[in-house]
């Protein structure tokens, strides 16, 4: 009896937990733009603050463990996986986070100047012209 409940608990917080992940991919979704002027049509470029250095440093280091698996995976898994260590990168650098938000093309310059390398192997994996086109969800 006490196992059957503890299952169906755990059943609730299992469909709580993805539904609370599903309206915040919606949320993040929608605040997301193409438009290289940013949110509400005002520039990004201009508002967009810098990333750290020792933070760029982290993304490549991150971005160079795990190239190997990437290329095994194929482009689709590692297109996600991609997306999985950006995101995780910019939670963990408050001002990466709003500058990606703002501006996806801030990973293309923090690669570009910090892991030019890494980030043309990465374009391959993911099948991209650059890697601001393979980030979904910022």
């Amino acid at each position: 009896m006490f196992l059957r409940r503890t299952r169906r608990r755990v059943h609730h917080m299992v469909r709580f937990a993805l539904l609370g992940a599903l309206v915040s991919a919606g949320v993040i979704a929608c605040a997301t733009t193409t438009d290289s002027r940013g949110l509400g049509g005002v520039s990004a470029a201009a508002d967009t603050p810098a990333i750290d250095p020792d933070a760029g440093a982290r993304l490549c280091e991150t971005m160079w463990a795990d190239l190997d698996d990437w290329r095994q995976q194929g482009s689709a898994i590692a297109r996600v996986k991609f997306n999985g260590v950006v995101h995780t990168w910019a939670l963990r650098n408050g001002a990466s986070n709003v500058a990606v938000a703002r501006h996806r093309d801030a990973i293309d310059t923090i690669t570009r100047e910090q892991c030019p390398k890494a980030r043309e192997q990465v374009k391959q994996i993911i099948d991209t012209v650059d890697l601001a086109s393979g980030l979904v969800g910022f």
